[in-house]
């Protein structure tokens, strides 16, 4: 009987004429059922060889091997081919030659750093008021290099991003790091085995005296935490208020005085880190009782220089052309980090509550704040009634530049 390549193509019916250009094709196709009758009788072969060097401990193939004589379809693409030709001919570095195949079959890359870091307001506070920038700012950048999330960052691995010339994430020198790590050690981090094993946010917050993180998380960019000291700190500060400011809610101002009483950081350092990290500010205004020589002194007792006469030219407030005794407030700020979810930070304080010493919460560390400030006349009056001590202010108008708020004045001033 005939093989399959020597069966003669179909021509057609009796009597029909075939175009030369199918038949051209029909001879191409039996030339390429030959060759591929040819190479499978090879690869058999081949195969058969293998499994016989195997049997008798014998290697099939010697250094003279060349991947020209395989056929078309083996090579690397061949299993088998590539691991026996792996141990027949191991990779010789530094000697190039032309006919020279790498045995490097896939190219490991490390994982990609991530471009922000998860943190909490209440650390980096911290951080700012027991002096340990520079051993947080390291905490920080290694959370960054553990990807994995695995709790620990190999020291060499972190010696050649944070002090190599081409490191990844370089900000100091080999001996600015070991003096780091000396520092952090048993706050931050443990070293053993060559490896840094990271403190978790919960045995950080107790090496810090913090009881309880109660500010929204912000990202902060790691490559801030490339730069210098100065701009670390600056940045650490700006998160608190970046956490203060809510997305869908308007700011509400807030004193110097207050801030460095939550932050122990001094108005001018305050200016000075905001000017780094670029926090806005807007200009807040309140509008009281119509003017009059005595509730102008009264108010002029109470506010100083920060109250002035304001005149009604619209007739906003009553009248048109009516005065008004009016004063500036505090001054509202938008930090420039965007807010996080919070994720595990019930669990966190769970932990802060579990773990810390009886007595030391609420030791002072961040005081409270009595609210002054409402976003309508309703919650205003009723905080009124139970402190009216003090006054309390609700929003009316504003645009970018300035916000105006009403006033319901303390009873000390009637």
């Amino acid at each position: 009987m005939p093989s399959a390549r020597e069966v003669e193509p179909f021509v057609g019916k009796l009597g029909s004429a075939i175009s030369s250009e199918l038949q051209a094709a029909q001879q191409r196709l039996l030339q390429l059922r030959a060759q591929l009758h040819a190479s499978r009788s090879q690869s058999g072969e081949l195969q058969v060889s293998i499994s016989e060097a195997k049997k008798g401990n014998e290697r099939p193939f010697t250094n003279t091997l060349s991947f020209s004589q395989l056929p078309s379809h083996l090579g690397w693409e061949s299993t088998a081919v590539t691991q026996t030709v792996r141990r027949e001919r191991p990779q010789q570095a530094n000697q190039p030659s032309a006919t020279a195949v790498s045995t490097e079959t896939a190219v490991s890359h490390p994982p990609t750093l991530p471009k922000q870091i998860k943190l909490y307001p209440d650390i980096a506070i911290a951080l700012l008021r027991q002096e340990q920038a520079a051993t947080g700012r390291l905490w920080l950048l290694l959370q960054a290099v553990d990807v994995a999330r695995c709790g620990w960052v190999d020291e060499r691995r972190a010696r050649q991003l944070f002090t190599s010339r081409r490191g990844a994430l370089r900000f100091c020198g080999t001996r600015q790091l070991r003096n780091l790590l000396a520092q952090g050690d048993d706050i931050f981090w443990v070293r053993g085995n060559g490896r840094i094993w990271l403190r978790s946010v919960a045995r950080v917050a107790i090496g810090l005296d913090i009881p309880r993180l109660k500010m929204r998380p912000v990202a902060l960019p790691v490559s801030v935490l490339r730069q210098k000291i100065g701009m670390v700190r600056a940045h650490l500060y700006a998160s608190f208020h970046s956490s203060r400011t809510r997305p869908n809610h308007r700011k509400k101002p807030i004193s110097r005085e207050t801030v460095e009483q939550l932050t122990e950081v001094q108005p001018r350092t305050q200016r000075r880190y905001e000017r780094k990290a670029k926090v806005k500010r807007q200009a807040q205004f309140a509008i009281g009782a119509t003017a009059s020589p005595d509730s102008l002194q009264a108010r002029g007792w109470e506010q100083g220089w920060a109250t002035f006469q304001f005149k009604d030219f619209k007739g906003r407030q009553g009248p048109q052309g009516k005065s008004y005794v009016a004063w500036q407030l505090p001054n509202s700020y938008v930090g420039p980090h965007a807010q996080l979810p919070k994720g595990h930070q019930k669990r966190i304080n769970r932990t802060l509550t579990d773990l810390f010493m009886q007595g030391m919460t609420g030791n002072g560390q961040c005081p409270s704040v009595a609210r002054r400030f409402f976003d309508n006349g309703r919650l205003a009056a009723k905080s009124y009634l139970r402190n009216s001590e003090q006054d309390h202010y609700w929003r009316i108008v504003g645009n970018q530049r300035y916000q105006l708020w009403q006033v319901m004045e303390s009873c000390n001033l009637k």
